[in-house]
């Protein structure tokens, strides 16, 4: 799986977003004021969870959190929406082709299927986004899974590869791919573009993610 590397970007939110103390306010609208420009409806059933703002090596990271989650507060569902702008003096580009292509609101995004062992990722990259992911939602009372069936939309937002926008949608696979493995997975775990489970997840994403703008 290609991880990338991500971004601080000053964005508007048309609902504010819940504060560090971690209480929760429902947002339905997000918005991006710069770069990229992009905004999303998030279905209600989601809860929205205080945003994270961190540096990595090259890029500063905006990641925005909603949550579905069962009585026991357990994560069934789970959108992220991670902006990244490159740091200052860094030489780091985003570069990468928008294959295989997909079409979300209207823009070419490149598209991603695949089961994603969150638990391990975070154990063995503290300082990374997973693992920042998990310790900022386990502060909130909630319980993530350690598999997750994921959906990846990724694009280099400007023409001088400074900024980039990635979508995630996750779904609780712990009960269905003990492994954490999809079969006919490309080179880097995704599934293929036409693979049924990954036209599922697409359209699992769609009906819980609007882009409205972007």
């Amino acid at each position: 799986m290609i991880y990338r590397r991500l971004i601080l970007i000053l964005l508007t939110l048309t609902f504010p977003l819940a504060g560090v103390s971690g209480a929760e306010q429902p947002m339905r609208v997000l918005t991006s004021a710069s770069r990229p420009h992009l905004e999303l409806e998030i279905d209600a059933s989601f809860t929205a969870l205080p945003r994270l703002l961190f540096p990595l090596q090259f890029t500063n990271v905006d990641r925005r959190i909603f949550v579905e989650a069962d009585k026991s507060r357990i994560v069934q569902r789970m959108i992220v929406v991670q902006f990244e702008k490159v740091r200052n003096g860094s030489r780091f580009k985003f570069v990468y082709p928008p294959k295989p292509p997909i079409v979300f609101g209207s823009e070419t995004y490149r598209f991603g299927a695949y089961v994603y062992d969150d638990a391990k990722s975070a154990a063995s990259q503290p300082g990374m986004e997973a693992a920042r992911t998990r310790s900022a939602i386990g502060k909130l009372g909630y319980h993530l899974p350690r598999l997750f069936r994921t959906a990846r939309l990724a694009r280099v937002a400007d023409p001088l590869g400074q900024s980039e926008v990635i979508i995630f949608y996750f779904e609780n696979a712990d009960a269905s791919y003990l492994n954490g493995v999809l079969p006919n997975a490309d080179a880097d775990g995704d599934l293929a573009l036409g693979h049924s489970a990954a036209q599922s997840l697409f359209e699992s994403m769609k009906a819980v993610i609007h882009p409205i703008t972007g």
